[in-house]
């Protein structure tokens, strides 16, 4: 529990004691004292000096800024790195855990990526196969749907003409032909042609009847159109061509499916290689910030879980304390403010970082966070250090309390003239330290005694004897 007491109640009661004492050696000490000649005294010479803080808070040290870390994943410990007390950088290597099975979860990613790779590939392949396949039904639907065309346009007019001018000719060639072999039978039967003349003439008459025959049987067949069987086959090598054709997309769909399954595939084996890296990085566990080790929690051989701490790294190069601070004194405290920490026998000066929004539910006070340098790290964690807030910047003039005197209706010192006591009435302001502020009555040099001033009054002859006479 923190007593805070007012430095007007402590100055109040200062007085009263020094008054009762003053009180109760009236009549026979201040005549015994008056009675003396050169009484000794001791005195010091009024100078200025810092106000500073009068200790009435303390609070415990803390590290300026600590964590506790844990691992991620669970797993088995195989490593210690660091140690209680031990200095670490930020991302340096605090343990291991074994690290084996994440190990094999990365290889067995890394080989289905290579699997959906090939998968892919050999997609692609029968893709391009496909590719050619329709192309190929493509030309083939065309040759045939050009013989369906055919079949059912039939010949051409100019082809026509040219079939009934052989028909012509031929009707003309057998004319020409029988009037030959006729002529040449007379000649032949009159001696006047030979046999072999006769049997020539009897063959170029058979030859052109031929001719005429099938010049007539082409024009017919022109004339006439394809037959029944025809346009069949040519409309079942039609059928056959389109049937190609729809095979080979039905095929290219196909690999596209058996495409977009593999790079699905690849996809997810990536993101199934990187969580293992992830999850394998997370085996080493490091330090979030730079510090020095404050807790470790974890030993070879354990089994941690995830979330469980295994460290505590704290910043101790400086360190900080929150002050609980009464709320109707919060007003005197601001930010950058110097205070005054008292661990023991040392003083150092902290700056107010920091004054906190609301109070604290149990105590009604209001917390003020200090820094402190601890470049030594000579100050640990959990000390509790005293504290005060610097009351002023500036010098003033301090007195010991006990050469300040209230008789209830003046606050004076003697000061020391020409060897005698002279009493000088004074103003005071704060306490600090057992140490008056004197506001109004005295200048830097003046002497003032300090030990005796009971003994004294004003005029009184007084002999200086210690003290910081100078």
């Amino acid at each position: 529990m923190i007593i805070l007491l007012k430095p007007s109640l402590y100055i109040s009661a200062i007085f009263i004691l020094l008054f009762t004492s003053a009180c109760s050696s009236t009549g026979s000490s201040d005549q015994e004292a008056a009675e003396q000649q050169n009484q000794k005294v001791e005195a010091m010479v009024v100078k200025k000096e810092p106000l500073s803080a009068s200790f009435d808070l303390s609070s415990t040290l803390q590290p300026y800024e600590d964590t506790s870390v844990s691992f991620e994943l669970s797993g088995l410990i195989r490593d210690t790195v660091v140690n209680v007390g031990d200095s670490v950088s930020q991302g340096q290597i605090l343990t291991m855990l074994d690290s084996s099975s994440y190990q094999l979860q990365l290889e067995q990613a890394s080989t289905a990526i290579l699997e959906a790779q090939a998968g892919i590939k050999n997609a692609t392949a029968a893709i391009s196969s496909a590719d050619a396949s329709i192309q190929s039904a493509d030309a083939q639907k065309a040759a045939a749907q050009a013989g369906v065309n055919k079949v059912n346009k039939g010949a051409r007019e100019q082809e026509r003409a040219q079939v009934r001018t052989k028909v012509q000719r031929a009707q003309s060639a057998l004319t020409k032909a029988q009037a030959t072999a006729e002529r040449t039978k007379l000649l032949y039967d009159q001696g006047a042609a030979t046999k072999n003349d006769y049997e020539n003439a009897q063959l170029a008459l058979t030859n052109a009847s031929r001719d005429l025959e099938d010049a007539q049987d082409a024009l017919s067949l022109i004339q006439e159109g394809a037959t029944i069987e025809d346009r069949q086959s040519a409309a079942s090598s039609l059928h056959q061509a389109q049937a190609g054709k729809e095979s080979a997309i039905a095929a290219k769909e196909q690999a596209v499916a058996t495409k977009d399954n593999a790079t699905a595939a690849y996809q997810q084996a990536v993101i199934a290689k990187k969580q293992a890296e992830l999850s394998l990085s997370k085996t080493a566990l490091k330090a979030p910030i730079s510090g020095v080790i404050l807790e470790k929690k974890a030993t070879v051989g354990q089994l941690a879980s995830a979330g469980q701490p295994v460290y505590r790294i704290g910043q101790i190069d400086k360190l900080k304390v929150l002050l609980p601070v009464p709320d109707h004194e919060i007003t005197n405290w601001k930010q950058g403010q110097t205070v005054q920490l008292q661990l023991y026998d040392e003083n150092r000066e902290g700056t107010v970082s920091k004054i906190y929004p609301a109070t604290n539910t149990n105590t009604g006070s209001i917390n003020v966070e200090v820094i402190v340098p601890n470049t030594q790290h000579d100050w640990a964690p959990g000390q509790v250090v005293k504290a005060g807030r610097q009351l002023t910047q500036s010098e003033q003039i301090l007195l010991p309390a006990k050469a300040v005197i209230n008789n209830g209706t003046d606050t004076f010192v003697y000061k020391v003239v020409n060897n005698k006591a002279v009493k000088t009435v004074v103003n005071v302001g704060q306490m600090s330290n057992n140490k008056l502020e004197i506001t109004k009555g005295l200048n830097v040099g003046d002497r003032i005694v300090t030990t005796g001033v009971n003994l004294i009054y004003d005029g009184l002859l007084v002999q200086i004897m210690g003290g910081t006479s100078k």
